[in-house]
């Protein structure tokens, strides 16, 4: 694969319906705090983009290993909730990691969340010492927890994944591979069974999966077999809620802009240069809006000065 300078996912941006509700919500069930800078997007490459309306309010939640960036815009009119179901297609979920003895599900669930997941507790993944669900936040944004009998880390909470849903898994892990320029870390085509029967609030439940591992979180790659994943529609709006972007840190943009220039991805604008950052914006096969993104070098919002998972 063509050498990328991708080190991992700077942040992962929601867009809210009320930014001090939902920033109350994520800090005091995940146990994240406000980082001083209210934005780690570059509103310069959002307007270069095409995306034209600022956001009313905007700040920035920061865990061990990456950002959350929250932003609320003014209310569209028939705009959709946030609830995308389960089964896709789009960005369906930002995965929470804790010690199974923090019990990181029934925090969200005191502070609002809405369980998807069947039952009243986590759902052990094949006795292998992790238990998860998914629930739903104050705006019907779904994320999934994890408890983890044996930890990868310290601290109370850890940002795990993103996750994506596609009707073609295939098109979108050779899209990625391109992107991240490396190969697919793994892979599963015949994830079914109960288990996943109950975590997803589906009968018969037949899953594809790909995870690409980087150095703070992993990429999640799903395609619903059973039930199907619809195909994909037009891309939402920048401002509606839900899952809005997911940006990849890049020690040098230029290069990894002009490498997948060169393998034929179309970005939205060419880089932007800003105070923070330069970032420029691009589309996978299915809509799902990413961005690249390169911190000043004496930025203290990069992920270099965050924890990466341990290896072993």
């Amino acid at each position: 694969m063509t050498h990328s300078t991708i080190k991992g996912i700077n942040h992962v941006g929601l867009c809210v319906s009320d930014l001090q509700a939902a920033a109350a919500f994520y800090e005091r069930a995940a146990g994240i705090s406000q980082a001083p800078i209210k934005g780690l997007g570059n509103p310069m490459a959002e307007t270069a983009s095409g995306f034209e309306i600022l956001p009313e309010g905007r700040l920035t939640l920061r865990g061990p290993n990456a950002y959350l960036q929250l932003s609320q815009y003014a209310p569209l009119d028939g705009a959709a909730s946030g609830v995308l179901p389960v089964a896709g297609p789009g960005v369906t979920h930002v995965c929470f990691q804790s010690a199974t003895q923090k019990n990181l599900y029934a925090r969200f669930k005191a502070q609002g969340a809405v369980p998807v997941s069947r039952g009243d507790a986590p759902i052990s993944l094949l006795g292998q010492g992790v238990y998860y669900a998914y629930a739903r936040d104050l705006d019907g944004i779904m994320f999934e927890t994890e408890h983890l009998d044996r930890p990868h880390f310290n601290d109370p909470v850890w940002l795990s994944h993103v996750a994506l849903v596609s009707p073609d898994i295939d098109q979108l892990v050779a899209f990625y591979q391109t992107v991240l320029g490396v190969q697919v870390s793994r892979r599963a085509n015949k994830a079914a069974g109960p288990t996943f029967d109950q975590v997803a609030d589906y009968d018969d439940v037949h899953i594809r999966a790909a995870w690409f591992h980087m150095e703070n979180m992993d990429l999640e790659l799903w395609q619903f077999v059973n039930p199907v994943t619809p195909e994909t529609g037009p891309p939402a709006p920048f401002e509606q809620i839900g899952y809005q972007k997911f940006a990849f840190e890049v020690s040098d943009i230029q290069k990894d802009y002009g490498r997948l220039v060169d393998a034929g991805i179309t970005f939205l604008s060419k880089p932007v240069e800003s105070a923070q950052s330069t970032e420029v914006y691009a589309r996978d096969p299915d809509g799902n809006l990413f961005s690249l993104i390169q911190m000043r070098d004496d930025s203290a919002y990069s992920i270099d000065r965050l924890k990466k998972k341990k290896v072993g």
